[in-house]
This record gives C-alpha cells, structure tokens and sequence, in this order.
C-alpha cells in the first residue's frame, strides 16, 4: 500500500480547521530559518536542540541547563539575553560541541510544540529535506502529515518535494531552490519597512542558506521531554 502524505499548514490546525489526527508520522517543516538553523547547530557539533513555543519558556529551561545555549527570535530578532539569533551564522563563532541548545521562534518551535504528543515527529527545512524524506519512506509508515509552518509558499513547497520523495519519486531540487529564493522577496519586502541595512544584508546571507537543498544529511527527530521537544539527530 503506498503512503499517504497529507500536507497542511499551522495555522489551520491551531484554528481546528484540518489536522494529522491519524498520521504515523509528522513533519513540521520551517525552511525560513528555524529547522535551516536548528540543522545548523547539529551539524556544528550540538548534542541536542531543546524547541519550545514561548520565550519565557525559553529562558527558564536555558537557566535550568547549566552550560546551554539558548537561541531564537521574536518578531526576527534576536531577543535580550540570547546567545544567538535565528540564523546559521550566528552559530559561526560559538563552541557548539556536544553543547545542549534552547531554541525559540515564532513559528517553528510553535508548530514542534503543538505535535509533541505525535508518534514520530521529525523537524525538516530545505537543507535536509532529501534524508528526511528517504527516513521516512525507510519506515514504511501509511500516512504522513507535513505541516507547513510559515505563512509564505516556501514552506508547502518543501512539503510537496519531500512529498515526492517519501512517495518514492524524485523531485528535482533546483525547483525548490529557486522557490525559497523567490518567496524569500516576500519576507524582504516586508522587512524592508522596518530594518536597517545591516539586518537586510544578513536575512539575504541567511535565505542563500535555507535554499541550499540537500546541503545535510541530518534528519532531526523530536521527543518531548519536561514541555520541550527535544530534536537529536537519527542514527
């Protein structure tokens, strides 16, 4: 029997509008930038990247975990007393081996959050969209719901690429690339309103990131632990 994949945002979840109420596995997908960044601090040399939904939550559970670090965003940016923003290059010049992280953002860890209770869960963006797509087929699981984070397309058209791997085809990533690149205008014409130049030529620097398809081979499974969901990297 093939696998059914069903893909669904956020936001109509959260409004009781659709939901993966029988799904074997579910995939929250952020690709501007939580689960590029989350992908990041693993492939860096992180032990583990604790998600949480609020940034109170946030910092109380960095402030239980002697020698963590806490990273994250609110409204984009990097929120008073976090180690590092929501960006891969925030990570750059930070000692990450075998280092616990705390991670919040709007929308990601939100969406982590709301599934914790899944059977399996996996957290997915475009750089590791491949291998998660290829684990999950591995399983040989009956219904799958991916769940687009975001409220601009980049998300649903990862969903729908890791839909076709999953599914056994074989999408091909230049049509992903340019689709993070190109709904990436969308964020930046928004931000354009309110951010200053320096912050525009990062969030650019962070999406030529996020469109790097397949750039990792990390597939990143939670499980919730102590109103957390902590993402480690399958074996």
């Amino acid at each position: 029997m093939a696998v059914a994949c069903d893909v669904v945002d956020l936001e109509d979840v959260l409004a009781a509008r659709s939901g993966p109420d029988r799904a074997d596995v579910v995939v929250v997908i952020d690709v501007i930038r939580a689960f590029t960044t989350a992908v990041a601090a693993i492939d860096g040399g992180a032990a583990e990247v604790h998600c949480v939904a609020e940034l109170d939550a946030a910092r109380e559970l960095a402030a239980r975990l002697p020698g963590s670090l806490l990273m994250g965003e609110e409204r984009g940016r990097r929120p008073r007393g976090f180690d590092a923003g929501n960006s891969p290059f925030d990570l750059d010049d930070l000692d990450l081996h075998d280092r616990v992280v705390v991670q919040r953002t709007s929308n990601g860890t939100r969406g982590l959050a709301r599934f914790a209770a899944a059977p399996l869960l996996l957290a997915a963006a475009a750089v590791n969209v491949g291998a998660t797509g290829r684990w999950v087929r591995a399983r040989g699981v009956d219904a799958v719901s991916l769940v687009c984070t975001g409220t601009t397309p980049e998300d649903r058209a990862c969903a729908e690429h890791l839909a076709a791997v999953v599914t056994g085809g074989g999408p091909d990533p230049t049509e992903l690339r340019a689709a993070v690149l190109a709904t990436a205008r969308d964020h930046i014409a928004w931000w354009s309103t309110s951010r200053s130049i320096d912050e525009l030529a990062a969030f650019h620097a962070d999406v030529d990131v996020c469109a790097r398809v397949d750039r990792s081979s990390t597939v990143l499974v939670g499980r919730p632990l102590d109103g957390a969901v902590v993402l480690r990297p399958a074996p």
